[in-house]
Protein backbone atom coordinates (compact mmCIF):
# COMPACT_ATOMS: atom_id res chain seq x y z
CA UNK A 1 0.00 0.00 0.00
CA UNK A 2 1.18 3.45 -1.38
CA UNK A 3 1.86 6.24 1.81
CA UNK A 4 -0.94 8.91 1.77
CA UNK A 5 0.37 12.10 -0.06
CA UNK A 6 0.69 13.71 2.73
CA UNK A 7 3.11 11.28 4.64
CA UNK A 8 5.30 11.69 1.77
CA UNK A 9 6.02 15.57 2.47
CA UNK A 10 8.54 15.08 4.79
CA UNK A 11 10.82 12.87 2.42
CA UNK A 12 11.30 15.99 -0.10
CA UNK A 13 13.27 17.74 2.88
CA UNK A 14 14.99 15.34 3.91
CA UNK A 15 12.84 15.46 7.24
CA UNK A 16 13.55 18.93 8.01
CA UNK A 17 17.27 18.68 7.09
CA UNK A 18 17.33 20.37 3.48
CA UNK A 19 15.61 22.70 1.51
CA UNK A 20 12.77 21.52 -0.91
CA UNK A 21 14.57 18.96 -3.28
CA UNK A 22 17.77 19.91 -2.71
CA UNK A 23 19.73 16.74 -3.27
CA UNK A 24 18.63 14.31 -5.62
CA UNK A 25 17.12 11.61 -3.05
CA UNK A 26 14.75 14.40 -2.34
CA UNK A 27 13.70 15.59 -5.84
CA UNK A 28 12.52 11.53 -6.20
CA UNK A 29 10.57 12.14 -3.11
CA UNK A 30 8.76 15.73 -4.87
CA UNK A 31 8.37 13.69 -8.14
CA UNK A 32 6.72 10.88 -6.04
CA UNK A 33 4.47 13.39 -4.09
CA UNK A 34 3.74 15.25 -6.98
CA UNK A 35 2.59 12.14 -8.80
CA UNK A 36 -0.09 11.36 -5.88
CA UNK A 37 -1.06 14.73 -5.82
CA UNK A 38 -1.90 14.66 -9.74
CA UNK A 39 -3.37 11.28 -9.51
CA UNK A 40 -5.68 12.13 -6.77
CA UNK A 41 -6.20 15.93 -8.34
CA UNK A 42 -5.13 17.47 -5.10
CA UNK A 43 -4.55 21.30 -6.07
CA UNK A 44 -2.06 23.88 -4.97
CA UNK A 45 -4.50 25.33 -2.46
CA UNK A 46 -4.63 21.74 -0.93
CA UNK A 47 -1.34 20.68 -0.50
CA UNK A 48 -0.04 24.72 0.07
CA UNK A 49 -1.71 24.43 3.00
CA UNK A 50 -0.75 20.73 4.42
CA UNK A 51 2.68 22.00 3.34
CA UNK A 52 2.88 25.16 5.39
CA UNK A 53 1.13 23.22 8.27
CA UNK A 54 4.23 20.65 8.05
CA UNK A 55 7.10 23.79 7.62
CA UNK A 56 5.99 24.68 11.50
CA UNK A 57 7.54 21.14 12.44
CA UNK A 58 10.40 22.00 10.52
CA UNK A 59 12.07 24.57 12.85
CA UNK A 60 15.74 24.41 10.71
CA UNK A 61 14.08 25.88 7.49
CA UNK A 62 12.71 28.98 6.71
CA UNK A 63 9.10 28.43 5.63
CA UNK A 64 8.25 31.28 3.36
CA UNK A 65 11.33 30.40 1.29
CA UNK A 66 10.32 27.05 1.59
CA UNK A 67 6.96 27.11 0.38
CA UNK A 68 8.24 29.70 -2.86
CA UNK A 69 10.48 26.62 -3.44
CA UNK A 70 7.77 23.94 -3.73
CA UNK A 71 5.77 26.71 -5.65
CA UNK A 72 8.31 26.69 -8.30
CA UNK A 73 8.03 22.83 -8.24
CA UNK A 74 4.44 22.28 -8.35
CA UNK A 75 2.48 25.60 -8.95
CA UNK A 76 2.58 24.66 -12.73
CA UNK A 77 1.12 21.18 -12.40
CA UNK A 78 -1.39 21.41 -9.64
CA UNK A 79 -4.81 23.18 -10.44
CA UNK A 80 -7.24 24.61 -8.37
Amino acid sequence: MKPDWNDLIADCFCYGERAFAEHPSDEEAAFQLLSQLRQRHIGWSTFSGELERQLDGMPKLNAKAELARAHLYFRKWLLD
